[in-house]
């Protein structure tokens, strides 16, 4: 194929995808073999929506990734119209937690939920909702602004996003919050039942 067809190919991966891609995911997808021919058929389709001040841009991200978006400034004027992702209640969990505990390693996430939470991580990371990256021996968990715009946060803040799922992850998964600081649930309820006792309560 020639080089407009070739552009027209990438646009409509980036577009379909939903989520980050490498070069190199790219070029395994389409069959397009050149890694530095493929950055440049990038670089002049993020360059064509930027001359035209399209609301979609694309962006490097996560390193050596890429993603097709919707800018900031209009993204929270149609988040009503989003599709909200269809995850099962562990998925959501596992989402929850990473949320609330970024950045946080992999192995973490790992002992806290089960090895069921692989699963879980490798379809978040296809749907575009989190990001993993190399840290020493695991990998480190996040959230994306895919997840932000989802979610309906203004941009994808750690600090905003933490605070907003404090709440959830605290009365939902209290049993994991008191496995992550080194406690047992029954050592969590007797420390309240002693607490009590010491203020004359019951």
């Amino acid at each position: 194929m020639g080089l407009l067809e070739d552009k027209a190919l990438v646009e409509a991966a980036l577009f379909v995808s939903g989520r980050p891609l490498s070069v190199k995911e790219l070029s395994k997808a389409l069959g397009i073999k050149s890694l530095d021919y493929l950055e440049k058929l990038i670089e002049l389709i993020a360059a064509e929506y930027a001359e035209r001040k399209s609301a979609i841009e694309v962006v490097k991200v996560l390193g050596d990734k890429y993603v097709m978006q919707v800018k900031q400034e209009y993204s929270q004027r149609v988040i009503h119209l989003m599709p909200r992702p269809d995850l099962r209640t562990g998925e959501l969990k596992t989402l929850a937690l990473i949320a609330y505990l970024q950045p946080i390693e992999q192995s973490k996430i790992i002992k806290l939920r089960g090895s069921q939470a692989y699963e879980h991580i490798k379809k978040l990371i296809e749907m575009g909702l989190i990001y993993a990256e190399p840290y020493e021996r695991t990998k480190l968990l996040g959230t994306t602004q895919k997840f932000a715009e989802l979610y309906g946060f203004p941009e994808n803040d750690p600090v905003i996003i933490k605070e907003a799922f404090k709440k959830v992850v605290h009365a939902e998964y209290s049993d994991l919050i008191a496995k992550l600081e080194g406690k047992t649930v029954d050592d969590s309820a007797k420390t309240e039942e002693d607490s009590s006792e010491s203020d004359g309560t019951s």
